[in-house]
């Protein structure tokens, strides 16, 4: 035996607790350190482009071969499209109950499908672009800006914020960079459609000279006896002047037309932009700084910190370099938000040890909590469990938990101590008789959290390291529990002390308190059916209030950040997502509540938070603002307010105010989906139901994935007038194309960035639908027409401005239409859920033949949760099962224990409905650890009941001593629970306590069926015959039989059989 061992060789428990330390310690200071969990990348997005297509033509030339592929492969679980006008956008999840180590794998293969896929692709169709990291937690964002409101050039932003890349890449940890708004530049050929026109030159003729004229490939080796050289020619492109003097085309008398003579050339920012963003007012580049897995984020943030000093110190006048968002400052927060909580649940503990066990007592478990957690440490150091809010929000959970093991030897050994008994005789007599049942409460309450540590996807993610902490604190705390708490506890309890004892020194009694405790068990003993219906009623109302719990997958946070998503209608340009961006700053910068504000246009910007998923890109309709407001105890009244006050000013935009949540991520708080084979059908049907989610209160704005089309130019073209002119419609096609988006030919080097040379007419003059039939085209030599060298788009047809045709969803091949609804803060979707449905079951909208819907947003992914939390719960109540009946060797002690379980799921759920806190995931998860936590106190007593001569004989009398007896440890324990939790309850959050309250508050209120519920059925269940024989009996004699004593010193040499 470990705990004999180390007491008889003092140098051996001194080393065995300065191993401890010492590992424990190392293993801390080498774990990593981040806010929250990283989300495994279950998800990915494919873009195509395929410009000028038409939604149906790019769903059947680019969508459905990719999702067919796609759908081909035996991981994927679901695959998500949209065909749009000129663009194909796929969403990708894969089966998120895969092994993790397979995940790259598995987007390598996935990557191969789709570039085999894209060889198919026809002309014009651009690469896939595959984005597997759209779940990025950056540690930090830096904005690159001009300094003092003055404006830096597109070149010099570009440069700027590239050369500060660069730099960023060489601090030590950092795994990558991204730019976000980063300006592209060109060499801009501005052509004169007059002077085209009059020349019969195209904008195509003018590329092909600029690329022909940039002479870039290799000329060959010359070799011979003497060298080896290489032949180069000269003419390629080193300025712009050498771009101007190109010869365009040569004439008759000798003269050439050069590129100069046609039009302006200069370098430019590529326009139409892509995307741009803002910081605070100023154009900028917003730059994602993501930190190596593994690694420390204060560390990192001390490292970036002092290179970002040297990079300020040297940079050029006039560059403004802010940091838009720091982790480290957030981890350090919470950390020592959830680090106080543990502190303060620590000194709740050991202030209740004091008083029911006594400062000795407390002492002995003062030392074995540091011990745990060190020994944790290492555990959660090599599965390469960071220190995150999770895990250790696990190790405060923990601390409830794990003192109970070293509580009940403790006071184990106080009592045979305080009967006479020597240290070692205590020690061995109480190790040998609890080893058992504090294995059997240990892997108990192991089963009830494995749940969480099985819960694959990203809720495992999430809340898998709580549980983890969990069971790493209880391993441990069971291991010296058995191993180092009774040597210690045996060294330094007093031993003989009379009953007068000082409270401080052995624990406090009151005797009254007892009397009456004594009393009120001896009625429990001899009225079982009624004690036992009694104590049934709290769990039984817990059921029963069931009903009256709100449900809630995840709740808010309390942050000082906030992020809204403003959207134009479909056609938009991004000039005028520009201007309306511009306005909605300055308002929000004009709030006093407000101290930041970042914007990213046309596509999603840095992710500041782990839920937050990058997946828009390309859409000039679109822009994101990432806000910091001063206080974040407001920050959700904010929200509130500016929802309210940007609908009235900003109607012609949809702008939704959204606060940070925790849990995996949602889309949509409300989400219905309509499934059908007509797109037509499911747009008007989508209309209907979006009607129904706009009407419910507190919804502040709906959106439908059908969204209103665009609008398109349609040339109706004269097939007569194209024989004339020679032209055929390809012709006319790329002549358009070219004028509107250019052509490139030939490229500038310079500071070893190439920048494209774009020919292209003016775009200033081709703004209007107007504008655009003017535009001449240039016509064959050998067509009838060649007296005039170009002709107008005018003279070949007409123009009309038509609706273009919506874009096409499908969800693993079927076609669909969303609706999304946005709630005001703080309402939860599960009620406004509720309330739609009753409305579509009263007055149902009709659906075709082939038509369906259902509930999506966080109404399904709660659902999925649930699911995969309850997948594995047959095996665990098994395995229960299995190790109560081990411990017990009875079915009918067993049959108690597990009906202790039912009880305290309903007193949890009563704990929960008497504070009105909702039953959300979190809630249900401590629901559930209740159980196993609750069930410790009923293995106790029955351990003890079993093992007395009396009890096994169902005298009430000793029964009730046995009860008596173990009373002190399983208050301490209940109390401790409580006071552990305490901290978690009382901090004021969303998220903790829910989770808290399901676990204390049932903990605390199992006493009721720990003492006045477990020995009645005791007594009915093991000795049904002495009990009614019993009920005969006379008061009197009851009265006057002896009280039936127990001896301490026979309970030393007992083992459980």
């Amino acid at each position: 035996m470990i705990a004999r061992l180390l007491h008889a060789n003092t140098r051996y428990l001194a080393l065995v607790i300065l191993t401890i330390v010492v590992v424990g310690y190392s293993s801390l200071n080498g774990m990593a350190r981040k806010e929250d969990p990283a989300i495994t990348p279950f998800f990915a997005t494919v873009q195509t482009p395929f410009l000028g297509a038409s939604p149906a033509r790019v769903e059947a030339m680019i969508t459905k071969p990719l999702v067919d592929a796609l759908r081909a492969e035996p991981d994927v679980k679901d695959v998500d499209s949209t065909s749009a006008a000129g663009m194909s956008l796929i969403f990708i999840e894969i089966d998120y109950r895969l092994p993790k180590d397979r995940i790259a794998k598995i987007w390598s293969e996935l990557r191969d499908t789709i570039d085999q896929v894209a060889t198919t692709f026809p002309p014009g169709a651009m690469a896939p672009d595959f984005n597997d990291e759209i779940w990025t937690e950056f540690v930090k964002i830096v904005a690159i800006r001009g300094q003092d409101g003055l404006p830096l050039t597109p070149g010099q932003l570009r440069r700027q914020s590239l050369q500060f890349a660069d730099a960023a890449r060489g601090v030590s940890q950092t795994r990558r960079v991204k730019l976000y708004g980063l300006p592209i530049e060109e060499v801009r050929v501005e052509l004169d459609e007059t002077r085209l026109s009059m020349l019969g030159i195209s904008i195509d003729e003018v590329a092909s000279a600029l690329a022909q004229a940039d002479a870039r490939a290799p000329a060959g080796r010359l070799t011979g006896s003497s060298a080896a050289l290489t032949v180069e020619l000269t003419g390629e492109f080193e300025d712009l002047e050498s771009v101007r003097s190109v010869i365009v085309r040569g004439l008759p008398d000798g003269r050439s037309i050069r590129v100069s003579d046609l039009g302006r050339v200069h370098k430019s920012e590529v326009t139409p932009l892509e995307s741009l963003s803002l910081s605070n007012g100023q154009r900028s580049v917003l730059i994602g700084i993501e930190m190596q897995p593994g690694y420390q984020v204060d560390r990192y943030s001390d490292r970036f910190e002092q290179f970002l000093a040297d990079y300020r110190a040297a940079a050029p006048r006039g560059i403004a370099i802010d940091e838009s968002f720091d982790q480290s400052g957030y981890t350090t927060d919470r950390l020592v938000s959830i680090g106080k909580s543990l502190l303060a649940g620590i000194t709740l503990v050991l202030s209740v040890l004091l008083i029911t066990l006594g400062w000795r007592a407390a002492l002995v478990v003062a030392v074995i909590l540091p011990l745990c957690a060190l020994m944790s440490m290492v555990a959660l150091f090599y599965l390469k469990i960071p220190i995150q809010q999770m895990s250790v929000t696990g190790l405060v959970v923990a601390l409830g938990l794990l003192v109970d093991g070293s509580i009940v030897m403790t006071d184990e050994i106080r009592k045979r101590l305080l009967a006479g008994l020597s240290p070692t005789e205590a020690m061995n007599g109480a190790v040998s008789r609890m080893r058992i049942p504090l294995m059997s409460s240990t892997l108990t309450t192991v089963l009830a959290f494995s749940p969480l540590v099985l819960l694959p996807g990203a809720g495992g993610d999430f809340l898998g390291s709580i549980a983890i902490a969990v069971v790493a604190m209880l391993i441990s705390s069971f291991i010296l529990a058995i191993a180092v708490t009774p040597v210690l506890a045996s060294r330094w309890l007093p031993s003989g002390i009379a009953l007068e004892r000082r409270w401080w020194r052995a624990g406090a009694n009151n005797p009254r308190l007892s009397a009456f405790f004594r009393a009120s068990l001896h009625w429990s003993i001899r009225n079982p059916i009624g004690s036992f219906s009694l104590a049934l009623v709290l769990p039984l109302m817990g059921y029963l209030s069931l009903d009256t719990l709100t449900q809630q997958f995840f709740p808010g946070t309390d942050r000082d950040q906030m992020y809204l998503d403003v959207k134009l209608p479909e056609g938009a340009a991004i000039e005028d997502s520009l201007e309306l961006v511009t306005r909605l700053d300055n308002k929000l910068r004009s709030d006093p509540l407000i101290r930041r504000v970042d914007w990213s246009i046309g596509e999603s910007p840095p992710e500041f938070y782990y839920n937050l998923r990058a997946n828009v890109k390309g859409v000039p309709a679109w822009s994101r603002a990432l806000v910091l407001t001063t206080d974040e105890n407001q920050t959700n009244s904010l929200i509130r307010r500016l929802q309210g006050e940007v609908d009235r000013e900003f109607p012609e935009a949809q702008v939704i105010v959204r606060g940070i949540d925790q849990g995996p991520p949602v889309e949509a708080p409300l989400e219905v989906r309509l499934f059908g084979p007509s797109t037509a059908m499911l747009k008007s049907l989508g209309e209907q139901f979006r009607q129904r989610v706009a009407a419910l209160p507190d919804v502040t704005h709906t959106k439908l994935s059908i969204s209103p089309p665009p609008a398109k130019l349609i040339f109706d073209l004269d097939e007569a007038a194209l024989k004339r002119t020679g032209l055929s419609k390809n012709d006319v096609a790329n002549g358009i194309q070219s004028a509107l988006e250019g052509s490139t030919g030939g490229e500038l080097l310079e500071n070893a960035e190439r920048l494209p040379v774009r020919a292209i007419l003016k775009r200033d003059e081709w703004d209007t639908p107007d504008d655009l039939t003017n535009l001449r085209l240039p016509v064959h030599a050998d067509s009838p027409a060649t007296l005039v060298p170009s002709i107008p788009l005018s003279a070949l047809g007409d123009v009309s401005l038509v609706p273009d045709d919506s874009p096409i969803s499908r969800k693993n091949g079927e076609r669909l239409n969303s609706v999304h609804g946005y709630l005001r803060r703080g309402v939860l979707p599960a009620e406004a859920l509720k309330i739609l449905a009753e409305d579509l079951i009263r007055d149902p909208i009709p659906l075709p033949s082939g038509y369906r819907y259902e509930f999506g947003g966080d109404n399904e992914q709660r659902d999925e949760l649930i699911d995969d939390l309850l997948a594995p719960l047959w095996t665990i109540i098994a395995a229960m099962l299995a190790t109560i009946l081990l411990t017990f060797n009875s079915w009918r002690l067993t049959g108690i224990a597990f009906f202790v379980t039912g009880c305290s799921f309903g007193l949890s759920l009563l704990a929960l409905a008497i504070f009105q806190y909702p039953l959300g995931i979190q809630a249900l998860i401590g629901v559930i650890g209740s159980v196993g936590v609750s069930i410790n106190a009923a293995i106790i007593i029955l351990s003890g009941l079993r093992l007395n001569e009396g009890a096994n004989e169902g005298d009430p009398d000793a029964i009730v001593e046995v009860i008596m007896d173990a009373s002190r440890h399983i208050v301490s324990t209940t109390v401790t629970t409580f006071g552990g939790f305490l901290p978690l309850i009382l901090e004021g959050s969303e998220f903790w306590p829910p989770f808290a309250m399901a676990i204390a508050g049932g903990v605390l209120l199992s006493t009721v069926v720990s003492f006045y519920l477990v020995p009645p059925l005791y007594t009915l269940l093991m000795h049904p015959k002495r009990h009614f024989l019993q009920q005969h009996e006379s008061p009197q004699n009851e009265r006057d039989q002896p009280k039936a004593e127990i001896d301490i010193r026979s309970l030393s040499s007992e083992t459980p059989q």
